[in-house]
């Protein structure tokens, strides 16, 4: 049995890592800057413990997590939310303690930076859509001017609540990036949207779930449909081959009729977890146990966060009605009913996170842990 701490309680993609590793026997507790957050009212987590919020008060979110980590003799720290890069900045105060599942910084910051990450990809000999760094008013309109119909975004940023898909010259004539907070600029292209989420151990593909993004609520998957992509599956083979990285990785993707183009990376847990609901076997890829051959993700049926199906208006036709009725409710779980029950106080807890703060609902769920290139 391993003793396990989580940070990032609040996601249910963490929800289902901490019930994974339950059923494998496996002790987890779990850090939050949160009070009120999903894995709070799981039997998957044993004990919680506050954190400061690692955005506003780094200095004493470190020391509190040092403390901790040094007090409770875990034997594996796992980030799951966008404060793995908080983490990864504490992360040399971290290592006397525990290992720590996430590369340094300096590698997070370029997988998360879009620009950056494009040019990875490009001497990893792996295609991309060219990538153009914006960093003032002027170098928009320069680009603007003679580039193709393009996708605009920050060039550190989460769920896609920032990205301009095509956007008028209106639009783009309010843009501001600056060299500290720069956008990027690809070429748009059409097609299947896939989405995939890998366990690399150094360079090797240790677990790997694929899904095609079918529905989604600003940006983000809420449906969530196994497959197995030939395709994807060489290019993550290539990519950790390439970069011998060890750590959670997901890569968004477009496939059109010239080929498959990886548009960004998030390198965290993402919801492509969920995927491998029937195979609690996948907790072990985390202690570094895993055979020789990757473990794909084979659920015996599609999953979706249903309430955010229904709240989001994505239940308006047929084929919505159906695989909404088809698929498992991520947030329930026969032997962890509480989190789902739950869902009425979370909500609530998150709509009046995100009135005090005066942003949206997905800005508020990261309000506290994301990170923008700080260094």
């Amino acid at each position: 049995m391993a003793r396990i701490l989580l940070t990032g309680g609040r996601a249910p993609a963490t929800l289902e890592l901490a019930r994974l590793f339950l059923r494998r026997g496996h002790e987890v507790e779990v850090a939050e800057s949160w009070g009120i957050y999903a894995c709070r009212f799981s039997r998957a987590a044993r004990r919680h413990w506050p954190l400061p919020p690692p955005r506003q008060a780094f200095v004493a979110f470190s020391e509190a997590l040092q403390q901790l980590v040094s007090q409770r003799r875990y034997d594996l720290l796992i980030p799951t939310c966008e404060e793995v890069f908080w983490v990864a900045r504490a992360k040399p105060l971290l290592e006397a303690y525990v290992h720590v599942l996430c590369p340094p910084l300096a590698e997070l910051r370029e997988l998360h930076d879009k620009h950056a990450f494009s040019e990875l990809i490009g001497r990893c000999g792996l295609p991309g859509p060219d990538t153009t760094l914006l960093h003032s008013p002027e170098a928009v309109r320069r680009y603007a001017a003679g580039a193709p119909a393009s996708v605009y975004k920050p060039s550190f940023s989460r769920f896609g609540t920032q990205t301009l898909i095509r956007p008028s010259w209106a639009t783009l004539s309010r843009l501001r990036p600056t060299p500290e907070q720069p956008w990027s600029a690809q070429p748009y292209k059409a097609g299947q949207e896939w989405c995939a989420y890998a366990v690399l151990q150094t360079g090797r593909v240790a677990a790997l779930a694929v899904y095609p993004s079918q529905i989604r609520i600003g940006g983000a998957s809420v449906y969530f449909q196994a497959a197995r992509h030939a395709g994807i599956e060489r290019w993550i083979e290539q990519f950790g081959h390439a970069t011998q990285l060890s750590g959670q990785l997901a890569f968004d993707f477009k496939e059109d009729a010239d080929g498959l183009w990886a548009l960004e990376c998030n390198p965290r847990l993402t919801s492509g977890i969920h995927l491998f609901r029937d195979q609690p076997e996948v907790s072990e890829v985390y202690l570094g146990q895993s055979s020789a051959k990757p473990l794909h993700a084979q659920p015996t049926t599609a999953l979706a966060l249903k309430t955010a199906m229904v709240l989001g208006g994505k239940l308006r036709s047929a084929p919505e009605w159906r695989a909404w009725a088809a698929a498992r409710d991520v947030m329930y779980a026969p032997h962890d009913k509480l989190p789902a029950l739950a869902q009425p106080l979370l909500g609530a807890s998150l709509a009046l996170r995100a009135a005090r703060l005066r942003v949206g609902l997905l800005a508020a769920t990261t309000h506290d842990i994301e990170w923008n290139g700080e260094a």
